[in-house]
């Protein structure tokens, strides 16, 4: 029997609207001051963004098909990507860079040129793939069991996943790729695409084996423990990593293994979160609702309210810890009401700022699971 999943679809909008926090840390100019905001953000946002992305798109070709899915999807990322690139970014990024330059930090407002569309981009390149994703996955897990157990083989495949494109992102992309003609126009969108496909992939593996559904939505204490542990053994590596600052193999290694551990950290906060959700949130909570269905328009419009907010303020002199408060919950709020009140009733605006052209019974990921 199909259900809606509400606590997967409430993490993946708890996942936007976080973003918008990382993106009000840049309240302090660059100074560092909310470097814990975004370390935080960074340990989990994404990563649980994309891994259950990859479990809501093998559910959508499942109900769809591939071609109705892969055109829908087109037009629902490639369209609110442009928009934030071609009509917010300019008076975004001339926001911010008169913020910079009056807050005299000494540093400067730089960004690329993708903003913080590009996880649309990568979604859309993850999409591209995802018939293919699916088929090789499977086919490679039933060969690898001819071996070894299925659960052991499925780990080996991920792992060894995990690995290359750690390897990749940290080591052999970076040490060519900069020398390719106009690679600056797409070169961070290649890392950031190749460093965040692990997680997409293993929501990918979440839908494709249901056992593992079961295991990541389930036991929230135990893993929510053995993250806790891990996150322990990062501030230990931290300290490890910053000793061994000089070049060498030791290193050399000790990158690689930061960012697999890295990917492990991740992995666990995000899987503790889908745990913790289903146990909590897999109910039809109004907040739910209401963040599901406008979360969306949240991120596309937020950096620059974010930006606005400011340097108004900051014009205003209005203290730094304020303005991050406020230029954050303006964006969250305000973004909610735009999606309400105008996205949400003109078919245009629709499009524009949601990728669609009208609105069922709502929300991020629809019914698209079977119970």
């Amino acid at each position: 029997m199909d259900r809606r999943l509400y606590h997967l679809d409430f993490l993946r909008a708890f996942a936007l609207f976080v973003g918008v926090f990382y993106r009000s840390a840049h309240a302090d100019a660059g100074s560092g001051d909310y470097d814990f905001v975004r370390d935080a953000s960074g340990a989990f946002r994404m990563a649980c963004f994309f891994l259950i992305s990859g479990y809501f798109s093998v559910a959508l070709i499942e109900r769809k098909g591939a071609w109705p899915f892969l055109k829908s999807r087109l037009v629902m990322l490639t369209v609110p990507a442009l928009v934030c690139v071609v009509l917010l970014a300019p008076l975004t990024a001339e926001w911010m860079t008169s913020y910079y330059r009056e807050a005299s930090t000494g540093k400067d407002f730089k960004m690329f040129w993708m903003y913080h569309a590009w996880f649309l981009f990568s979604l859309l390149a993850y999409t591209l793939v995802l018939t293919y994703t699916v088929r090789i996955t499977k086919a490679s897990v039933q060969w690898l069991s001819r071996f070894m157990p299925e659960n052991v083989a499925r780990f080996s495949l991920f792992f060894a996943v995990v690995l290359v494109c750690a390897v990749s992102y940290k080591l052999l992309l970076p040490s060519f790729m900069w020398d390719i003609p106009y690679i600056h126009l797409v070169g961070l969108f290649v890392l950031v695409t190749v460093h965040h496909f692990p997680y997409f992939l293993l929501g990918v593996f979440m839908f494709l084996w249901r056992d593992l559904y079961e295991k990541f939505n389930s036991g929230y204490i135990g893993w929510g423990l053995t993250a806790l542990a891990c996150i322990g053994g990062a501030m230990l590596l931290g300290s490890l990593t910053d000793y061994y600052q000089e070049q060498g193999e030791v290193a050399r290694f000790l990158d690689i293994f930061s960012v697999v551990y890295d990917y492990i950290l991740a992995i666990l906060l995000s899987i503790f979160l889908c745990a913790f959700g289903a146990r909590f949130l897999d109910k039809d909570f109004w907040i739910v609702r209401v963040m599901s269905q406008s979360a969306y328009t949240v991120y596309v419009v937020h950096f620059i309210v974010v930006a606005f907010l400011l340097f108004v303020l900051q014009r205003a002199g209005v203290p730094m810890d304020v303005r991050m408060g406020l230029s954050a919950i303006g964006a969250c709020l305000g973004g909610m009401l735009f999606h309400f009140a105008i996205v949400k009733r003109y078919q245009f605006l629709s499009l524009l700022f949601n990728g669609k052209l009208n609105y069922g019974s709502g929300g991020v990921a629809g019914r698209a699971v079977k119970a």
